[in-house]
C-alpha cells in the first residue's frame, strides 16, 4: 500500500514538471510566470506529490525514501519522449535504466 504513495507522489511531481515547463514556455520565465494558470497547476501538483511523499518517507529510513523520488526524473524523460516527441540518447536511455536499478536496488530486502 505503501508504494501506492510513492507512485502518486511521483506521477503528481512528473506532471507538475511537465505543466511548469509548459507554462513558462508560454508565459515567459519572469515573475509572471506565476499567475499563468498552467504554472499554477504545476505548482498544486508539486504539493500535492509532497502529501503523498510524506506517508512513504515516514515508511521508510531517509536513505531509501528520498533517492526513489528519483524515478520522478525518469517518469519526466519517458513522457518528453513519448508525449513531447523530444529525443533521448542511447547514454539518457542509460542513465534512466541506472535510475530505475538503482532505486530498486536502494527498496531491494
Amino acid at each position: 500500500m505503501i508504494y501506492f504513495y510513492l507512485a502518486g507522489s511521483v506521477i503528481l511531481g512528473a506532471t507538475g514538471h511537465l505543466l511548469a515547463k509548459a507554462g513558462v514556455t508560454r508565459a515567459g520565465s519572469g515573475l509572471i510566470a506565476f499567475f499563468d494558470p498552467v504554472v499554477i497547476a504545476g505548482i498544486a501538483c508539486f504539493g500535492l506529490s509532497m502529501a503523498l511523499w510524506l506517508p512513504f518517507l515516514s515508511s521508510r529510513p531517509v536513505s531509501v525514501a528520498v533517492p526513489a523520488t528519483s524515478l520522478t526524473y525518469v517518469l519526466v524523460a519517458l513522457a518528453a519522449w513519448l508525449i513531447k516527441g523530444e529525443l533521448l540518447t542511447t547514454v539518457q536511455w542509460g542513465g534512466i535504466l541506472m535510475v530505475g536499478v538503482g532505486v530498486w536496488l536502494l527498496n531491494f530486502k
